[in-house]
């Protein structure tokens, strides 16, 4: 059994006995990575400052601090909270809907977003993909949606993951499929048809998926 740091063991004393303070301190972390989140996406992840997302927060810039040492640890905390997200998604989704339909779903769900985002849904994307301070944020994410998707995977075709490459194929394979027509769709400034676009490379690559999975 792993014995908590005291950090670990403070943090929940204080929890326990302090629970108004760490709601209070729950809402506010909430409050600055929804804020954080709607800046990066209209002003651009370079351009954002700490102070404006403060601003935006409702809270003193010193109290972001407390919560965020830097930028960077904002932007992968984002990531991490949308991952686990994903997860939660996938865990209720197994068993009530089929992983194809599940993989289809989320990619047009985010689509959407993006694409209701308009240009600042651009500027993001671009950010996660190009930017140097967020590329450890992206891998990150990129590699918890694959683990996610290919759990699912194994799960529903009863593969073991440790002997069969067929779970790891399969998302490899559709991730691609969905990564190009966002690619394009970045390249062209939003002003083509996302949704549509993946739609049609995702009907190619499940029936490639659908052949390995035999």
């Amino acid at each position: 059994m792993v014995d908590r740091s005291k950090s670990d063991k403070s943090a929940l004393m204080a929890e326990v006995k302090y629970p108004r303070r760490t709601e209070r301190r729950r809402r506010t972390r909430a409050s600055i990575l929804r804020e954080a989140a709607k800046l990066f996406g209209k002003d651009g992840y370079g351009a954002t400052t700490m102070q404006a997302i403060a601003d935006a927060a409702d809270i003193h810039v010193t109290t972001l601090f407390m919560h965020f040492k830097t930028k960077s640890d904002l932007a992968l905390s984002l990531v991490t909270a949308r991952a686990d997200e994903l997860r939660d998604r996938a865990v209720q989704a197994q068993g009530e809907l089929a992983f194809f339909d599940f993989f289809r779903a989320e990619a047009l769900n985010l689509a959407d977003t993006l694409e209701a985002e308009s240009r600042p849904g651009v500027a993001l994307w671009n950010a996660l993909r190009n930017e140097a301070d967020l590329a450890f944020a992206w891998s990150e994410y990129d590699r918890e949606q694959h683990d996610i998707f290919a759990n699912y995977v194994a799960a529903e075709y009863a593969l073991d993951r440790s002997d069969d490459y067929r779970p790891e194929l399969v998302v490899s394979l559709l991730l691609t499929a969905i990564s190009l027509p966002h690619r394009k769709w970045v390249e062209a400034g939003g002003k083509i048809e996302l949704g549509a676009e993946i739609t049609r490379a995702l009907d190619i690559a499940i029936l490639a998926a659908v052949q390995m999975l035999k």
